[in-house]
């Protein structure tokens, strides 16, 4: 009975043991596990507002990506009006003689010089113009030779003075006669110098009248074209200007240098400048305003004449750093961008931070950083959104997995 009573102690005591082993071994497996998991939490929250994407990704997804603006957001006077030429810059070409298209040398958009053939016409009338200066050319030959002629016999008597008189009438009115077909040839585009040659020339030239860029073409090969129907029109956007409207009321806040923001419809995320230059004299007694002129200050890409703008003349300067509306994300009331940390031949890493966001105007915002920042900094300026849902999807397919 004893001997029993020592190995039922003994079992007992094998049984706590392994017990206590077998926990000691589960509260350090958990332990390691939990440790495992914080350091993957830590690592998260690391880096939780970066985000890798692939460079063809970019345009795909519409995402740009640029500097700060240097853009005077201070008060500021917001008027329309749209992109202008002087009439010397812009130039409607018509046949001054009606003809059918022969040929066409340019299209839309060409950059073309003055006196440059960019067309040609042709008619029977063309000929029948030549062959008539060749006519008259021929009579006055004849008629100079008699005025000649009479002349020396009135002289000497021979003849009458009425017979000279008539004679020296004949020569002039052919002169004249000459002198007007030639100058008409010239007017169409064709050198009397070839037909003195016995050249006859079946199609005249249409000749750009400035140079500047072809705009607009209204006829194509074996059209019929009236005089006076216009053709084709040139512009010379060097010449391209603003003309803003500005109502009575706002014009003593104006003065001239006065600097200009303004945008396009077609390109609301482009800033352009502009300096006021002219002053109008004139008052619209309609719109109860007066056209303000200010030239364009740097590139005229994508400015084409006709196109409406929408301007800010500066009362108050206050130059500020600023980013289109695109480039920011607002979270929980709070305003972020996302800037370029790392690049490679294939991948770009995207770091959102906190920004504060100031006052808007025309698409753009003024930022301000906690900290300072580098000024040649690359940040997102278009597509901002896009970045963020890459990076929130991110977020979710790691706690996911």
């Amino acid at each position: 009975m004893k001997n029993i009573l020592k190995i039922s102690t003994l079992l007992i005591l094998l049984f706590t043991i392994i017990s206590c082993g077998n926990s000691e071994s589960k509260h350090t497996e958990g332990d390691e596990n939990k440790s495992e998991q914080t350091k993957d939490v830590a690592n998260e929250e690391e880096t939780p507002n970066k985000v890798a994407l692939k460079l063809n990704q970019l345009e795909i997804m519409g995402i740009a990506l640029g500097n700060l603006s240097q853009l005077n957001l201070g008060a500021s006077l917001k008027v329309n009006g749209q992109l202008e030429l002087p009439p010397q810059n812009m130039a409607s070409v018509s046949a001054i003689i009606g003809g059918r298209v022969q040929s066409v040398s340019v299209v839309e958009g060409d950059f073309v010089k003055k006196g440059q053939v960019i067309a040609t016409l042709n008619n029977p009338e063309f000929i029948s113009m030549q062959r008539a200066y060749l006519a008259a050319k021929s009579n006055l030959t004849y008629l100079e030779k008699d005025y000649v002629r009479k002349k020396e016999l009135e002289k000497e008597g021979i003849t009458s003075a009425r017979a000279f008189q008539e004679s020296e009438a004949a020569y002039l009115n052919a002169k004249a006669d000459l002198n007007a077909t030639k100058a008409t040839l010239y007017l169409i585009g064709i050198n009397v110098s070839s037909i003195d040659k016995g050249v006859i020339i079946a199609s005249i030239p249409v000749i750009a009248p400035i140079q500047g860029y072809i705009q607009k073409i209204e006829i194509n090969i074996g059209k019929s074209v009236a005089p006076e129907q216009e053709m084709f029109e040139i512009v010379d956007n060097n010449f391209l200007h603003l003309g803003l409207n500005v109502f009575e009321k706002d014009i003593e806040k104006l003065s001239m240098g006065q600097k200009i923001a303004f945008t396009l419809s077609t390109r609301p995320n482009k800033i352009y400048e502009a300096e006021i230059f002219a002053l109008g004299k004139a008052f619209d007694l309609d719109t109860r305003s007066v056209k303000v002129h200010a030239k364009i200050i740097g590139t005229h890409e994508g400015l084409l004449t006709g196109m409406f703008v929408e301007a800010r003349i500066a009362t108050d300067s206050k130059l500020v750093d600023a980013l289109p509306d695109e480039a920011f994300v607002n979270e929980k009331g709070l305003d972020y961008i996302f800037i370029q940390i790392e690049k490679d031949e294939d991948d770009l890493v995207l770091e959102k931070i906190q920004v504060i966001k100031g006052v808007s105007d025309l698409g753009f915002s003024e930022v301000q950083f906690p900290n300072p920042m580098e000024k040649n900094i690359l940040i997102v300026t278009k597509g901002a959104y896009y970045v963020n849902s890459e990076l929130n999807k991110g977020e979710f397919e790691g706690h996911d997995h």
